[in-house]
């Protein structure tokens, strides 16, 4: 199958590939707010989370005139019914982004030919519908439009976020207030470290606290690799909470780009949670994002009752939890589009 898709990329985007330094290039000259979706080793990561799902990588260098102008992740993998399944981040598909140099007229033939592709991957997949998603929180693109006058349905999500140019103190000032104490005691009571490099042996010991937390093994064990490597790339970091017997009792993993972070996963011991482990944590995630220049902080979904998936207990709890780091929600917008291909 991988085969046949590329061929089918191929024909739409003659020698086409996913170059690493050209991929940087543009992701490093984008207007775009960039989110984590176009880093590479994001889209290796959503590949190894699906490999027994028979994931194929399928992202491409857009060029024009042998110049790399453009990016889009795209990944094909199956779903547990075995209906395969088009994304970028094995939900959605995102936008492509260029290079601010790209004149409007070669910007929009490049959309339309990837819409075009996307149609051949589909109709070769036995795909019917897809999903759309626009990225940026503050600006419909081109693409969004592109779909939505295709489109059967559009919604949206809503974001917690951190608005990282501002100062530490004015992002504390943001904070719930019953916070304040809580992050003083973490940091106080518990060793909060983070690491923007990390050992086998550490990352191991995060890997496996996840495991012991969640009670199994959730994802194959090449995703975690995939994690561990973004770290080496200096693409994510460790937050750790360690007590005086130097046991690990809880840690977040934080992704970046060149403009937007994440909270990617975090594991804390169940019989804590009365500690404040995570509040220490978040602060020293913030703190590390706007060292390294990143602009947004995504901490996570403002689960609401009114959601097109009704939100459980414990999702709205970890909303009520995220909300009091916010200084921004804001709204991000999906389509689902029916591809007709039969």
């Amino acid at each position: 199958m991988q085969e046949k898709l590329l061929e089918i990329i191929n024909k739409h985007f003659p020698n086409s590939n996913t170059d690493k330094e050209e991929w940087q290039k543009v992701l490093e000259n984008s207007n775009s707010i960039s989110s984590c979706n176009y880093l590479l080793s994001m889209v290796n990561y959503y590949v190894a989370y699906n490999k027994e799902n028979s994931a194929i990588n399928l992202s491409i260098v857009l060029y024009q005139d042998k110049e790399a102008v453009g990016i889009m992740p795209l990944i094909a993998h199956q779903n547990q019914t075995k209906e395969w399944i088009l994304s970028s981040n094995g939900i959605e598909i995102v936008e492509p982004i260029f290079k601010k140099t790209v004149a409007r007229k070669v910007k929009k033939r490049l959309e339309n030919e990837l819409m075009e592709l996307i149609y051949d991957l589909a109709r070769q997949l036995n795909i019917k519908q897809c999903q759309i998603v626009n990225t940026e929180f503050f600006d419909l693109s081109s693409w969004y439009f592109m779909w939505a006058e295709r489109a059967k349905e559009a919604f949206s999500t809503h974001h917690i976020l951190v608005d990282l140019s501002l100062s530490l103190q004015d992002i504390r000032l943001k904070f719930r207030k019953s916070f304040k104490p809580f992050i003083n005691k973490g940091l106080r009571e518990w060793r909060v470290e983070v690491h923007e490099q990390v050992t086998e042996e550490l990352f191991e010991t995060f890997r496996l606290l996840h495991k012991t937390v969640a009670g199994r093994s959730t994802r194959p064990i090449e995703s975690w690799n995939k994690q561990k490597k973004q770290i080496d790339l200096m693409e994510s970091f460790l937050v750790t909470v360690t007590g005086e017997d130097d046991v690990m009792v809880g840690a977040g993993l934080f992704t970046y780009s060149r403009d937007s972070g994440f909270y990617s996963v975090g594991a804390y011991k169940r019989e804590l949670s009365d500690q404040p482990l995570g509040h220490a944590v978040q602060m020293k995630a913030i703190e590390t994002f706007k060292k390294n220049g990143v602009k947004w902080y995504e901490i996570g979904l403002k689960r609401l009752k009114i959601d097109k998936k009704t939100p459980t207990d414990k999702e709205l709890a970890l909303t009520h939890f995220k909300q009091g780091f916010a200084t921004n929600v804001a709204a991000r917008q999906h389509l689902t589009v029916d591809l007709n291909v039969d």
